[in-house]
């Protein structure tokens, strides 16, 4: 793999994921203990059309309307609030580590970008290609839910690093069929995630939490 890709994936980065769980603090809180089964789904149901809209993105569709059809595809606000802040901390560190006039243009247009444009943006000024891209979209999200897990949940951290290696194959397979599909974001799958689009607003009421999503 690249070494900026690499980069990008490492949790060290200062993107901000540490803090959000991305709805399993609320799963766990409601009687949840399959991460794995969690992990999976979220990957079917979430992160791998975030990965083909980070594809688009990194082909250069517009930025602006692939903001538009993320929404389309993410009603609820808390989610929407959470992965725009973590687009903004992502263009702002990614800024500073590539300081390329296009990620200070997109800042400048839009000052809430959802996470898969934004790391689409990042993506094609760092050089990486279209499957580099939708890998680090799918790993990032299963690497942000285990090291969560880590913090709710009992665990061998040496665990949760099995289970993202299980989770591998099916990452690497989802990223060769967004890189392969050459179809406009508003043609290509978007299934729903309804229970963690419900469980969002639950957890945001909540006073005490550990994640901010």
């Amino acid at each position: 793999m690249d070494a900026l890709a690499l980069l990008l994936a490492d949790s060290r980065f200062p993107s901000g994921s540490y803090a959000h769980s991305l709805g399993l603090e609320q799963a766990v809180a409601d009687g949840l203990t399959d991460v794995p089964a969690f992990a999976a789904a979220r990957q079917r149901l979430v992160a791998e059309a975030d990965a083909r809209i980070a594809v688009a993105a990194r082909r250069g569709e517009d930025p602006l309307a692939l903001d538009e059809e993320w929404c389309a595809r993410c009603p609820s606000p808390v989610l929407r609030e959470a992965a725009r802040r973590l687009g903004s901390q992502l263009l702002r560190s990614a800024e500073t580590v590539w300081p390329d006039e296009r990620i200070a243009a997109y800042r400048e247009a839009s000052s809430a970008t959802p996470r898969p444009v934004a790391l689409g943006v990042v993506g094609a000024v760092a050089g990486l290609d279209d499957e580099a891209v939708a890998l680090l979209a799918l790993y990032d999200d299963a690497a942000t839910v285990t090291s969560a897990a880590l913090k709710l949940l009992p665990l061998d951290p040496a665990v949760t690093t099995r289970w993202l290696a299980e989770l591998a194959p099916s990452m690497q397979r989802a990223a060769r069929e967004a890189a392969a599909d050459t179809r406009p974001v508003a043609a290509q799958p978007a299934p729903a995630a309804v229970a963690l689009e419900l469980a969002a607003a639950v957890h945001q009421r909540k006073r005490e939490r550990l994640f901010a999503s």
